[in-house]
């Protein structure tokens, strides 16, 4: 099941009659901590939109929307945590979404590392399959991107995996489209 605001959310709708002490029993907190909660999650309940944040599906649409947020707009828009906070208010999730520029930043940092680490997992699976030694047989989709300056882009359609080239500083590239 989903985190204690989903649960809390689940069990004060199935069963409404069920006292307060009856509930901290069930959720294993203090009646205290279980009253404070529920002023909080009140608060948060004004619309119908509330109400699907609060439970667990809700709650797994909110991580998706935040990771999938961060990685379309700072990854691979280049826009800054202020400005994803900024996205963040005008959607109103700022009640159910911990949403500051710090938080947005380290989970930025966490989706570069998950990248980068699942990048070393498709490196070292590749070369214990020893396809390094042999020809292999990819689908490639070519495109140019601007930075700093132009970029090509090299992805295998079927894994999406991306293929980089680095240069020598000294090689001379050919002129004209001669070899």
């Amino acid at each position: 099941m989903g985190s204690f605001w989903s649960k809390l959310f689940s069990k004060r709708k199935t069963n409404p009659e069920l006292s307060r002490k009856d509930l901290s029993k069930e959720l294993k907190v203090p009646v205290r901590t279980l009253n404070y909660n529920i002023a909080q999650q009140d608060k948060r309940l004004v619309n119908e939109t509330t109400h699907f944040l609060e439970s667990e599906s809700g709650e797994q649409f909110l991580k998706r929307l935040v990771v999938a947020s961060i990685y379309t707009f700072c990854l691979k828009g280049g826009v800054g945590a202020a400005r994803v906070e900024e996205f963040f208010e005008l959607i109103e999730i700022q009640t159910h979404v911990a949403i500051s520029e710090s938080t947005i930043l380290r989970l930025l940092q966490e989706i570069e590392n998950s990248i980068l680490h699942y990048k070393d997992l498709q490196e070292s699976d590749l070369e214990a399959s020893q396809a390094y030694g042999q020809e292999l047989k990819v689908v490639l989709g070519l495109d140019e991107t601007w930075l700093d300056k132009m970029l090509l882009v090299c992805q295998d359609l079927i894994s999406g995996y991306l293929f980089l080239k680095k240069n020598p500083p000294n090689e001379i590239l050919p002129v004209g489209g001669q070899n």
